[in-house]
Order: C-alpha cells, then structure tokens, then sequence
C-alpha cells in the first residue's frame, strides 16, 4: 500500500511541482484589492499508520494553499487550505490543532473538513501464441482468439486518501512568524498527529509571501 500511495505521491508532485514555492501576487478589478498566494508541499515529522520502519519515503506529504488579500484601506489575513496525502487507515482532521510559533503553541482551529477517495483503476493485457495448434472462432478475456494466440486481461486498482481542511492565521500570528525562526502546524486525523513544520528555505519562502506588495500603479 505505502508503495502505491508513494509512487503516486511522485507523479503528483512531477505533475504539479511548477505550482509550488512560487509567491503569486493577482488583481481582482471586481473586488479592487489583490490576492497573494503561495503553495508549499511540505513533509511530516510523522510517517503513515502501520508503518513498521519510518523512513523518508513513508513521512505524510501535505499541502498548504496559503491566500492573503490587500485592498487600500483593508488587510485580509491569511485563509490556508491544507490537503494531507493519506491512507485509507487515516480518519478525518480533527477540528482543533495548534500553531507552534517558536516556543509558543497556540490553538488553531479547522474548518470546511473533508475526506476524499480516488481509486485509480488500471488494465492491461497480454497475449501468448497457442503452441498447440488449436483454433476457434470467438475471443475472450483469458481464451483463444482465431488467430491461435492467448490474451490475458489483468486489472489492479489503487486507492490514495486526501484529507482536506482550513484555517485562519491571524494579523499576531503572522507577525509572530516573521521574527521567527520557524513555526510548525499539528494537526490531528482522528488520534494520530500530524506535525508539519516550516522551516529554512519554506520559510523564507513563506515570509517573502507575507510581505508580498503589489507593484505601484497596479
């Protein structure tokens, strides 16, 4: 399972890795304000349920969407919208989790929580000549066509959990983040925590966005 819902992790990351780590800064002319964004796919400290050895491949992959508006007179904190890449061993996110800005933890509430099941359905087939030299008229999965040959159909379905929820970062906490050295989000799917923490390059990244200004005259 753990293998499965690896590789998928991979071509989802391959797929959409160009949308990650980049601060976006857009008009909304309806609106007159601007929205700031950046995506970061982070690791937990945590590895999936029923893990037998913790390794870098078996951490949860987890993604944050975070979203600020900026109008002339008003300053919408930060929405962040997290998906965490499960298991179908993994329950819904709890609605509280905290928010560890340095030494300090603070209670962080979730919203808007949900589980999502993609099940991938995949088949292929296979033919092998008939040695034998017997012949018929119709054709199926796993007989003998009228060409003498053999065609297996084999069929294999994977299934990969998204656990989905959101949170407000208020105008302190964000303020809090910018003087840190790091903050970390723990949030909890049923009993089990999952610890992700932003740290180095990710915070950078992730001040950079908190800073984000539109240019003059946009």
């Amino acid at each position: 399972m753990f293998k499965r819902i690896f590789i998928l992790s991979i071509l989802i990351s391959v797929m959409t890795g160009c949308m990650f780590g980049t601060v976006r800064i857009t008009k909304d002319t309806f609106k007159n304000t601007h929205t700031v964004n950046l995506k970061l796919q982070l690791k937990a400290e945590e590895s999936y349920p029923g893990t037998l050895i913790d390794s870098f491949l078996t951490k949860y992959i987890v993604e944050f969407d975070f979203t600020r508006e900026l109008g002339k007179e008003t300053l919408i904190p930060t929405v962040t919208r997290v998906k965490v890449h499960a298991t179908t061993m993994n329950n819904p996110i709890e609605r509280t989790g905290f928010l560890k800005i340095g030494e300090k933890t603070f209670p962080l509430a979730f919203g808007n929580v949900s589980a999502q099941t993609v099940t991938t359905v995949r088949t292929t087939s296979s033919s092998t000549a008939n040695n034998t030299g017997f012949s018929s008229g119709a054709t199926n999965a796993g007989g003998y066509g009228a060409s003498g040959t053999k065609t297996s159909v084999s069929t294999q379905a994977s299934t990969a959990v998204f656990l989905n929820a959101t949170f407000l970062l208020k105008k302190e906490d964000e303020e809090a983040i910018l003087k840190s050295n790091g903050f970390a989000i723990r949030l909890y799917s049923g009993a089990e925590p999952i610890t992700i923490p932003v740290v180095e390059d990710d915070l950078e990244k992730f001040k950079e966005y908190l800073n984000a200004k539109p240019e003059a005259g946009n």
